[in-house]
């Protein structure tokens, strides 16, 4: 005020009339210029009185800085689902055994594979086939702000009640595969390594074994070629005996004409002994026909009996060539098996042995997940209860009283921070930073001196603006670890980095004030007094500044903002 006085004088001393009629008019003037001095110096006391400068402290901060396209958008929260993940189903392990050696017959094993699987058959088709659990009342609605714990719906004791029982049985069944499993691989075990020794043992003769099966083959073909051997020839000399006989009953026959005929042309009176001859003669040759035909007759019956015989060695000639060709061939076959199962004996029993520990891992897994169904089933309803297993506020509730809960079934939907997106849309020209997986940086004018980090994740197709017929590219962003800072349709400005500094010191760009082209900054020390500071600044990305000279990391500078007491 005393100021403002000292001024007031200074000026009408400046302004003094030099005659009477200036003198005039300067005190008229004088009066109203002393009146609106005086209401002025009023009103600015007044003010000064009522108005008070205070001060936002930052601190001066060392980081990265980036600038380029900046465009505005709104926050769209994420949405994250809870479904009832238990998986209910029926019990349908993946073992598959039946009890036995595995490497070439069997042992017996008290209860096999057919009985068991009967067992397990029976038992898997008490329960139901598309097991569900019945909604009894739902205790959220949308736009409810729930907690982590918060109870979502109940389900009805009986629905709880079967499906438990069927579960327990469940892991009942399983457990009792897992155990004949283990049955089973004992017995396979002492099978295998019976086995073991079989095929090693029968490696050292197989040669020997194969030589004397194909020798006993020839030997039987030798045989049966000495058979058809001796009936060929008894058929020879039946044959040839009989041509002579043939021969002779001709001759013979031939002799009995000549002397039939002798003695019928003889006279018996004149010529009694050449009658007699005659006679006799024909009388011998006759019985010699007689008996030669007989004879004949035998030999003939003779020949038919070896001629059959012969066939029959032929027959079995070549039945066992037959013999010789094909057991030579299985002989072969059962040598090469053996040798390669010697060979290979170790390796065999292996297999077997892995073979069946792996169906027992099998059933145990089953066993286990059978547990683990059962188990989870009891955390997650307690008391026919299903709670929340995440915060946030809810956005839809898919299900209601009466309804049937299976696996995957959506149960509410909640608020996602962690997936916190903002859609703006950029010029095509502006687009040579703009890339999948590219940096951004996020101002939200509630968070005026927090800049948010976060990455392209979206480009949409091109389109054509009517109003400015420009290109435009709907581009999508995820903002990092917000946390629960932000919320639905907040306004945003990404700026797409095209250009950034690292590792300098920077203050908002509100704590810089400028007088004649050079910087200055309030600087607060520790005693908590008050200095105004030249600095030199440098690059800047619209929110901050960074400061080439003048400060150093954590230095208090401040803000001006002006408020009411």
């Amino acid at each position: 005020m005393k100021r403002i006085r000292e001024k007031v004088l200074q000026f009408i001393e400046k302004v003094k009339p030099k005659n009477k009629k200036q003198k005039i008019f300067w005190l008229a003037g004088t009066a109203i210029a002393l009146f609106l001095i005086i209401i002025t110096a009023v009103i600015v006391s007044a003010v000064g009185k009522s108005e008070e400068v205070t001060y936002k402290e930052k601190t001066v901060v060392k980081g990265d800085l980036a600038a380029g396209v900046t465009e505005s958008g709104n926050v769209d929260v994420g949405t994250t689902v809870q479904s009832f993940e238990l998986d209910i189903s029926a019990f349908t392990g993946e073992t598959s055994f039946s009890f036995g050696g595995g490497m070439g017959g069997g042992m017996g094993g008290g209860m096999g594979g057919d009985m068991l699987s009967g067992m397990l058959g029976q038992s898997q088709s008490s329960s139901s086939s598309d097991r569900s659990l019945e909604i009894e009342e739902v205790y959220v609605e949308a736009g409810e702000e729930i907690a982590e714990g918060t109870q979502l719906l109940k389900l009805t004791a009986e629905s709880v009640e079967n499906i438990r029982s069927e579960l327990v049985s469940d892991v009942t069944d399983a457990e009792l595969v897992y155990q004949q499993a283990l049955t089973a691989e004992k017995q396979s075990l002492t099978s295998a390594e019976g086995q073991l020794k079989t095929n090693s043992l029968y490696g050292t003769y197989s040669e020997s074994e194969y030589a004397q099966t194909v020798s006993k083959l020839t030997e039987a073909v030798t045989e049966a070629e000495e058979a058809l051997e001796k009936a060929q020839e008894a058929l020879t000399e039946a044959e040839t005996e009989l041509s002579e006989k043939e021969a002779l009953l001709s001759e013979e026959k031939q002799v009995l004409a000549n002397a039939e005929y002798s003695a019928a042309g003889t006279d018996k009176e004149t010529e009694l002994y050449w009658w007699i001859i005659a006679y006799q003669t024909a009388e011998d040759s006759r019985d010699m026909v007689e008996t030669l035909e007989e004879e004949i007759e035998k030999l003939r019956d003779t020949i038919d009996t070896y001629t059959q015989e012969k066939e029959e060695k032929e027959t079995a000639l070549a039945l066992a060539r037959k013999a010789l060709e094909s057991g030579e061939i299985t002989a072969r076959g059962q040598r090469d098996k053996r040798a390669f199962n010697a060979e290979n004996a170790q390796e065999i029993y292996d297999v077997v042995v892995e073979q069946r520990a792996y169906e027992t891992e099998t059933a145990k897994a089953d066993y286990e997940e059978a547990k683990t169904k059962l188990d989870e089933f009891d955390s997650v309803i307690v008391d026919q209860i299903i709670s929340a297993t995440e915060s946030g506020v809810i956005t839809d509730v898919y299900v209601a009283a009466g309804d049937y809960l299976t696996r995957n079934t959506d149960l509410v939907s909640l608020n996602n921070y962690d997936e916190m997106t903002i859609t703006v849309s950029v010029e095509e020209d502006d687009m040579d930073t703009v890339v999948p997986g590219s940096k951004v940086n996020v101002t939200l004018a509630a968070f005026e001196d927090e800049v948010f980090a976060g990455s392209v994740t979206e480009i949409g197709d091109a389109e054509i603006d009517s109003s400015t017929n420009k290109t435009l590219y709907s581009v999508t962003v995820t903002i990092e670890n917000t946390g629960k800072l932000l919320y639905q349709d907040m306004t945003a400005e990404v700026t797409f980095v095209s250009d950034e500094v690292s590792e300098v010191l920077y203050v908002p760009v509100r704590v810089i004030t400028q007088e004649d082209g050079v910087s200055y900054v309030k600087v607060k020390a520790a005693n908590g007094s008050i200095s105004t500071r030249e600095v030199v600044t440098g690059f800047s990305d619209g929110v901050n500044i960074e400061i080439k000279e003048g400060l150093s990391e954590g230095e208090i500078v401040l803000q001006e903002s002006g408020g009411k007491k």
